[in-house]
């Protein structure tokens, strides 16, 4: 498969409102495409520490190591934080991780990389939405606390949108760290996370 690449949202979407969709897949999606939209997003932003993924045996569930290391065992939702106290680590981890951008555009960046697991499921089955993926996932209740705390409320369809552009630019990696991921269960990233100077903005 190889998906049309998709532009990067212009700027003037951040602060507006389009049509709301509910999760348009019947089933439960692809947990592994799931993870590797996580992963290959946040080597596309740069800065951010990636050192894995992993998915459940019966390949119902699965963690990405964006940040932290994945553990063992993947994490269940009773074990999940609130998006109340992700935002909190977010205020605390962002300038460490992106020391050279605005707390705004870092908290763009961080909620890409957080809708793009769903972005990369949508793509994968063939779908595009017009506006934004209104789901109550931890991912995305978590992208919008974020994104609340930088006040860019309405900041989430520009997000997914710009989540498609990075999926669809690097979609061959994001098949093969799948596939990966379907074999052996997990995914190790190769490289060591080495902090950069400068970060790559997802600012057009």
């Amino acid at each position: 498969m190889k998906p049309t690449i998709e532009p990067i949202p212009p700027d003037a979407i951040k602060r507006r409102v389009f049509g709301i969709h509910s999760w348009p897949l019947a089933g439960a999606g692809d947990v592994a495409v799931h993870e590797a939209g996580h992963v290959v997003v946040a080597l596309s932003l740069g800065g951010l520490p990636v050192y894995g993924a992993r998915i459940a045996p019966d390949g119902a569930t699965g963690q990405a190591g964006v940040l932290s290391p994945v553990g063992e065992t993947v994490a269940t939702a009773a074990t999940l934080p609130p998006p109340e106290h992700v935002a909190d680590i977010y205020r605390q981890a962002a300038p460490l991780v992106w020391p050279d951008l605005p707390p705004a555009e870092a908290a763009l960046n961080y909620a890409v990389m957080l809708v793009a697991g769903r972005q990369a499921e949508l793509i994968a089955a063939g779908i595009r939405l017009g506006g934004e993926l209104r789901i109550h996932d931890a991912d995305h209740q978590w992208g919008r606390a974020i994104l609340a705390a930088a006040e860019m409320r309405l900041a989430m369809t520009w997000a997914q949108r710009m989540a498609r552009h990075l999926l669809t630019c690097r979609w061959p990696e994001v098949e093969a760290i799948a596939a990966e991921l379907r074999a052996t269960g997990t995914w190790t990233n190769p490289d060591a996370w080495v902090r950069q100077s400068r970060n790559p903005s997802t600012t057009g």
